[in-house]
């Protein structure tokens, strides 16, 4: 990414450096797990970090670029992880719906544990580019990797195009889990619908969706 997508940092030249680094992402995080980024204020992100203004500045621009390394320091995080939950060896002789109830388990447990960072990552992403292309990246990732783990089980898979069902039935679990567990206020039944059957309910759906038992 170039020009006005790029993001702005100066990374950390010495260890001291980046345990300050580290405590002012790990501040803004908590923060955010209280309040929105917009209502979120530079002044209590290094008050609750132990640093100073000028501390922040050496490193950050703005409060933006703030946000853009914790977005690039989660989805790294999650990349991560896709490579490993996804890992076909992982799952070798294990049935379909236990691989999807898995995942689907991991992608709760994530967006309950980082909802403050992950609200504020997809609400800014609508007009922010370089978040957007970030979440771009990420997704199709773990959707490459979800084909790749689930295309070899085809025989198992009835949907006429499973490449399609795959990729598609993700967008909707992932939306699915995204309103609920991040945006949950605004839907009626949501508070009525505990994380465990959340889950049964969006594995059952995806594997329906992609045709399988």
């Amino acid at each position: 990414m170039t020009g006005m997508t790029a993001p702005r940092f100066h990374p950390p030249r010495q260890s001291r450096s980046q345990e300050t680094l580290d405590r002012i992402l790990d501040a803004a995080e908590t923060v955010l797990d209280e309040k929105s980024f917009s209502e979120a204020t530079l002044a209590e992100i290094v008050e609750r970090a132990g640093v100073t203004v000028g501390a922040f500045y050496r490193r950050f621009p703005d409060k933006d670029a703030l946000l853009h390394h914790l977005d690039e320091r989660l989805f790294a995080e999650v990349h991560q992880m896709a490579d490993e939950v996804l890992d076909p060896r992982r799952w070798d002789g294990t049935p379909t719906a236990e691989v999807v109830r898995e995942f689907t388990h991991i992608a709760i447990t994530l967006h309950r544990q980082r909802r403050g960072l992950l609200r504020s990552v997809f609400l800014r992403a609508r007009v922010d580019p370089v978040l957007r292309e970030s979440a771009r990246g990420v997704n199709g990732h773990i959707i490459e990797r979800l084909q790749a783990l689930l295309l070899p089980r085809r025989v198992e898979l009835r949907h006429h195009d499973p490449a399609l069902a795959i990729s598609l039935g993700f967008v909707v679990l992932l939306a699915s889990v995204r309103e609920t567990v991040l945006f949950g206020e605004v839907w009626p039944e949501s508070a009525h619908v505990d994380d465990a059957e959340l889950e049964r309910e969006l594995a059952r759906m995806y594997m329906r969706f992609i045709g399988a038992e």
